[in-house]
């Protein structure tokens, strides 16, 4: 009854600052700007990036899911994850704390009973990894823009770090109850888990060119330790908010920042809302996928 209660308190949380944060956006923005800016929005060109970037960033996270599990990443097998992590990238881009990420575990290749387990463990490596991923581009950008140009390229690497640290934990999994033991089975593969972390920094450097991409796209410019602070910075945010598709916390996040990055506040609006632009169309890209998904055949799954 209590984890009921508490539940339902952290949903009304994370509505009402939700309902905060587009109340806030609402009155914040100066929209008769923004309609301006979107006015000279190259969508075409944004069109052109996005697309090719958005199949990058499948196929690499695809490739990577694969790794984790320790499938062999063969033809059918490789399309067949590349289409099941971009429907769940989708819907990710849809649902708090990018859980709509979880689908995936449904769709991998089944090749023994334990799948399911299996499945659960590579999602937390993942999400371990990610999260690296989005505190190193935040620290990347941090780091060029304070001055510490050596560190910056090292940050990128956060999700190598996070990995080895993965890595070593797995060496304390024995004290863990045996019914818990094939649910942590992908950390006691330390090879793995490196080839992921690097394929993590490739993922979150093509995310930064989508980015970068977006805000191009209605002729602001910013540098790359720009696009890093904004990209780690409001995904850092969207996640702690953990508000469907950081709707209210992505725009006054990316607000924000640009506005503490010294830009005016016409562009950090125009900013804010041509990277929300890039909901719809991950989001699209994500349904595509799940539709080629369910078009093909599952015997591969063995």
């Amino acid at each position: 009854m209590r984890a009921l209660i508490r539940r339902r308190w952290r949903h009304l949380l994370v509505l009402l600052i939700a309902a905060i944060c587009i109340v806030a956006t609402i009155r914040l923005f100066d929209w008769h700007m923004v309609a301006r800016a979107l006015g000279r929005l190259r969508l075409g060109l944004l069109l052109a990036g996005a697309v090719p970037l958005l199949l990058a960033i499948f196929s690499v996270r695809g490739l990577r899911w694969l790794f984790v599990l320790g499938v062999e990443p063969d033809r059918r097998r490789f399309w067949h994850s590349l289409c099941a992590n971009g429907a769940a990238s989708g819907l990710a881009s849809l649902t708090p704390f990018q859980l709509g990420e979880v689908i995936k575990i449904r769709l991998i290749p089944d090749h023994h009973a334990g799948a399911w387990r299996l499945g659960v463990s590579a999602f937390f490596v993942e999400r371990v990894l990610d999260f690296g991923g989005v505190v190193g581009m935040g620290l990347s950008g941090g780091a060029w823009h304070f001055g510490f140009a050596w560190l910056a390229p090292l940050a990128l690497f956060l999700p190598l770090l996070a990995g080895l640290l993965l890595s070593i934990l797995a060496v304390y999994l024995h004290h863990l109850p045996q019914r818990l033991q094939p649910y942590v089975e992908v950390l006691r593969h330390r090879e793995r888990i490196v080839r992921a972390s690097l394929l993590t920094v490739i993922i979150w450097l093509l995310y930064a060119g989508l980015w970068w991409l977006a805000v191009a796209a209605i002729n602001v410019h910013i540098d790359f330790s720009e696009v890093c602070l904004l990209l780690g910075g409001v995904m850092l945010a969207v996640v702690a908010s953990m508000t469907p598709a950081g709707l209210g916390v992505s725009e006054l996040g990316s607000r924000g920042i640009m506005l503490w990055l010294g830009a005016s506040a016409s562009d950090a609006e125009a900013v804010a809302i041509a990277l929300r632009l890039l909901t719809p169309l991950i989001a699209l890209a994500g349904f595509i996928c799940l539709l080629f998904l369910l078009r093909s055949p599952h015997s591969e799954q063995k």
